[in-house]
């Protein structure tokens, strides 16, 4: 996975879990409205329903333009990982609970810890942190302050007042006075940004923790991903080389090899879609058997210089010898590339190499193992080899046309051949054609 790939998940998850916060937090105000209009509290009702109506708005804002912009306009890239999403969301989770907080008095002040933690859910941005964190301290004044103005009667903030006294607005402005600010400051702001101030602080820390060893287990994650690459690299690297020693002895085989790849791709990318065969041909699956085309001779290397470049058909006693490059085929990939590549890979390149020659009767070699005892890979490469070993020109024939090729092909469905493979095999005949006529 790339950083770019890391990122978008990241900010993806933070913004899915902020979401549900916000509206969890809707939630149980609307539960905190219904309870108190039945009597089980006794805040000021009018004062409560403007505040859950405000807090059920800025709530939803975010979660409206996800439905808006993702389910309703369908964008290709979801808004959940636009940067300018976090902002919506820190910045309404502000407003939502500066409205609880003014509402439910100067108690409710700890609530402002919320936006700063939901702040911290987005990595490395300190940016966000930082002022989430500057502006829920900033945000206690307001707070306090509006509570004293506004919010339910709290005999110590709104003393001398009596609840009465105190549902008159003019009555509770007249009480800032100096003296009385500066009590305020010291005995509720002052108390409350500490308070707040340790919260966050203590929240942050554990955020900032999970958050680093998060990167130290990305960090062994792309560790390991280089030395998989590295791997991957030198094993195809092998590969060429290999495919380039046989293609110097004989140079119809090396132009062989580069075509039955095209042709296994081509079966591959086609098969990969149908259901009988989606489960197995994964991504990886495709990758790995259509590296592994171009080792399903790589046992002629063992083969004599007299047999492989011999300008006529072969004698019995010479094709016996020539059969023998299916099993040496899978003991050079154990030896050699054994210790290079994942052991996945390799087990597809030794069944390519071993068994492209079997037959769906049973009547191929080396062991006349039959059907889907056969696995796939070497059924998907019998095809592409025998197809090319037709059309092409070797030293004993000249290539034989494609339609005529097709035709032996098709017929020899169910004997020679998996007759499923066949029959996507008729599916892309044009790209066959075209691969067969491509020069190299």
């Amino acid at each position: 996975m790339d950083n770019e790939y890391l990122f978008k998940y990241a900010e993806k998850k933070a913004n899915t879990f902020n979401l549900y916060c916000l509206l969890i937090i809707a939630v149980l105000g609307l539960v905190a409205e219904i309870l108190n209009e039945v009597g089980l509290f006794t805040l000021d009702k009018t004062v409560m329903r403007l505040t859950m109506i405000q807090l059920a708005i800025y709530a939803s804002i975010p979660a409206l333009i996800f439905f808006i912009h993702d389910k309703l306009l369908k964008k290709d890239e979801s808004v959940l990982v636009k940067p300018f999403f976090r902002w919506v969301i820190v910045i309404v989770s502000f407003i939502s609970v500066m409205g609880l907080c003014i509402s439910f008095s100067f108690h409710g002040t700890l609530l402002l810890a919320i936006p700063p933690l939901i702040a911290a859910q987005y990595k490395n941005n300190k940016v966000l942190t930082i002022f989430s964190f500057i502006g829920s301290l900033f945000m206690v004044d307001i707070a306090i302050f509006g509570s004293l103005l506004l919010g339910q009667y709290d005999a110590n903030l709104l003393k001398p007042l009596t609840e009465a006294e105190a549902s008159v607005l003019e009555n509770r402005v007249n009480l800032l006075t100096a003296k009385r600010i500066t009590e305020i400051v010291f005995h509720y702001v002052v108390p409350n940004m500490l308070a707040l101030a340790a919260i966050d602080f203590i929240g942050l820390s554990i955020i900032k923790r999970t958050t680093e060893m998060i990167d130290v287990q990305i960090d062994l994650s792309n560790k390991v991903n280089a030395e998989i690459v590295a791997k991957t690299h030198m094993q195809n690297g092998v590969i060429e080389h290999l495919a380039d020693i046989i293609e110097s002895r004989d140079l119809e085989t090396g132009e062989h090899i580069k075509r039955t790849k095209m042709y296994v791709s081509i079966l591959v990318n086609r098969m990969k879609d149908m259901d009988k065969y989606k489960d197995y041909l994964t991504p990886k699956m495709c990758e790995y058997i259509i590296n592994a085309a171009p080792l399903h001779d790589i046992g002629k290397i063992a083969v004599s210089d007299l047999i492989l470049c011999k300008p006529g058909k072969l004698t019995d006693e010479e094709f016996e010898k020539m059969k023998i490059h299916t099993v040496k085929g899978g003991e050079i990939i154990n030896n050699i590339l054994n210790e290079l590549g994942d052991k996945e890979f390799l087990e597809i390149a030794y069944q390519v190499a071993v068994s492209h020659h079997e037959k769906w009767n049973g009547k191929g070699y080396p062991y006349g193992i039959k059907e889907e005892e056969i696995p796939l890979p070497g059924r998907i490469m019998a095809v592409a080899d025998v197809f090319d070993a037709l059309v092409a020109k070797r030293v004993y024939k000249e290539p034989m046309p494609i339609d005529k090729a097709i035709n032996i092909i098709i017929e020899d469905s169910g004997t020679h051949f998996d007759p499923s493979i066949v029959e996507v095999f008729q599916e892309v005949l044009e790209d066959f054609k075209s691969a067969a006529t491509q020069e190299l």
